[in-house]
C-alpha cells in the first residue's frame, strides 16, 4: 500500500522529505478533515447534556475512550484521561506521587530520559529530598533486566522509563523489567514513557502490568494539544490533579469542596474536544491499516538503508545505532557539527533532520557526542527517499561549499 496518499501534506511538500516523525508525525488527511469536522458541525462544549450537541459530545468523549481503553489493552476505559500531551501526563504523574515520596527514597530513570520524564521527578526528588538514581543499561543501550535487581531496594518508589527511546531507538523488555520489579516488590510504581513507542510497538498495559502510561496523539498521525494518561484506578484515586476548576468537583461549599470520580476528575476545565474527535477518526484508521503494518512498514525501511550503505559511509560517518531494527537512525558526520551537516542535507537535498540533543540531554553520558542528528523513519518515507538520502551522505565533501 502507498501509505503517502493518505497524507496531503506531501502534495504541498513535494520536494521535502520528512525524516523527522520521531518530533512529530504528519497527520492524516481524515484526522485534519475531522478536526474542522466537530467545529462547523458539533462545536458543542462537553458537561451538559441538554442540547442535542452537546449531548453527542459527550458521547464522543466516551467513545473516544473507549476506543483508546481497547488500543492499550486495558480494563476500564474510566482510566483514560485526557490531557495536553504526555508532558502534563507524566508531571500530573510525578507531582500526583510527590506525597508518596518521602526523604531517602529514590526514584530510578535511565540517562535515555526525555525531560519530561526527567525534570518533574527530579523536582520532586528535591523537594522531598529524596534520589534520583539511574539504571544500568546493556550494551545495546536497553535496560540491563540481570542487572536489574541489583539496583533494588527497601527505599526504591518510582521507576519510569521510556519503551522506545526518542535517540537511541532502543526497545525495553517491558514485560521482563516489571516481573523483575513486582516479584521484589509489588508496590513499587512502574510508569512508561510511551510518546515514542505508541506507534511502534503494541501496548498491553494488561499483560505488561505497569501502573500508569503517558503519551501524545501528534506522535501517531493525530493532532496537535491532546495527550493520554492512563493508570491503574487505585492510582488514580489516591492522587490529587494538578488543575482544579470546572469539570472535576462535585460540589463547592465556602470552605471545602469534593472532586468527582475519575476520570473528570483530571480533567478540570474545557476539553481539546476536537481534538478528541480527530483521534477517534486516527484510531479508526490506524485499526483500518493494522498495528502491525505500521510497526514492520518503517523497520524495512531501516533495514534497506542498513544494507545499501557503503565503507566509505561507514568510515566517515558515526552511527550510534544502526544495529538495532527500530526506525530510527542517528549519527554524526566524524569532526563535523552536526547543525551544519543537518543544515547541508536539508539546503541541497531537501531532507528534513532533527539535530541536537532531541529534549534527552543526558543521553551525551552514554555515547559521548553532546550533539547528533537524527533521521525518523514512518510509512509514508519510501525507499526512494532512503535512495537520497544515501547519494546526500555520499556527497558529504561538498557541505563546506554548500553552506558558504
Amino acid at each position: 500500500m502507498n501509505y503517502k496518499n493518505l497524507f496531503s501534506y506531501f502534495k504541498n511538500n513535494v520536494e521535502e522529505i520528512y525524516f523527522d516523525s520521531a518530533a512529530t508525525s504528519i497527520k492524516f488527511d481524515e484526522v485534519i478533515k475531522a478536526q474542522s469536522e466537530y467545529d462547523l458541525i458539533y462545536a458543542a462544549n462537553a458537561h451538559n447534556n441538554l442540547f442535542k450537541n452537546a449531548f453527542l459530545s459527550n458521547q464522543m468523549i466516551i467513545d473516544t475512550r473507549i476506543k483508546i481503553k481497547n488500543f492499550i489493552n486495558a480494563t476500564d476505559e474510566k482510566e483514560v484521561i485526557f490531557t495536553s500531551g504526555t508532558t502534563y501526563s507524566l508531571n500530573q504523574l510525578a507531582f500526583g506521587l510527590k506525597p508518596y515520596i518521602k526523604e531517602n527514597d529514590e526514584i530510578l530513570l535511565t540517562e535515555l530520559e526525555h525531560s519530561s520524564n526527567l525534570l518533574p521527578w527530579m523536582v520532586v526528588a528535591k523537594e522531598k529530598k529524596a534520589q534520583i538514581k539511574y539504571l544500568a543499561l546493556n550494551n545495546d543501550y536497553s535496560i540491563d533486566e540481570t542487572n536489574l535487581i541489583n539496583q533494588l531496594n527497601k527505599n526504591v518508589k518510582v521507576i519510569s522509563f521510556a519503551v522506545n527511546s526518542n535517540t537511541l531507538a532502543i526497545k525495553n523488555n517491558v514485560e521482563r523489567i516489571v516481573e523483575v520489579v513486582k516479584t521484589y516488590n509489588k508496590n513499587i510504581l512502574v510508569i512508561l514513557d510511551l510518546a515514542q513507542s505508541i506507534i511502534h510497538c503494541k501496548t498491553d498495559v494488561a499483560n505488561w502490568n505497569v501502573d500508569a502510561i503517558a503519551f501524545s496523539t501528534h506522535k501517531m498521525f493525530g493532532p496537535f494539544g491532546l495527550g493520554v494518561l492512563w493508570a491503574k484506578k487505585d492510582l488514580l484515586n489516591s492522587i490529587e490533579p494538578l488543575l482544579y476548576g470546572g469539570g472535576n468537583n462535585i460540589d463547592i461549599k465556602k470552605n471545602d469542596y469534593k472532586l468527582a470520580q475519575i476520570p473528570e476528575k483530571f480533567e478540570s476545565g474545557t476539553l481539546n474536544l476536537s481534538a478528541i474527535y480527530a483521534f477517534n477518526k486516527c484510531l479508526d484508521i490506524i485499526n483500518e491499516i493494522g498495528l502491525d503494518n505500521l510497526i514492520e512498514y518503517p523497520k524495512t525501511l531501516k533495514d534497506y538503508f542498513r544494507n545499501n550503505i557503503n565503507d566509505i559511509i561507514k568510515s566517515k560517518f558515526k552511527f550510534y545505532n544502526l544495529e538495532n531494527e527500530e526506525p530510527i537512525i542517528l549519527f554524526n558526520l566524524i569532526n563535523v557539527n552536526s547543525q551544519d551537516f543537518g543544515a547541508f542535507l536539508n539546503k541541497k537535498y531537501n531532507i528534513s533532520v532533527r539535530v541536537g540533543k532531541h529534549c534527552a540531554r543526558l543521553t551525551t553520558n552514554v555515547i559521548g557526542a553532546h550533539s547528533t542528528i537524527r533521521i525518523s523513519l514512518s510509512i509514508y518515507n519510501t525507499k526512494e527517499d532512503i535512495d537520497i538520502l544515501i547519494k546526500a551522505l555520499l556527497d558529504y565533501d561538498s557541505w563546506i561549499e554548500e553552506m558558504i
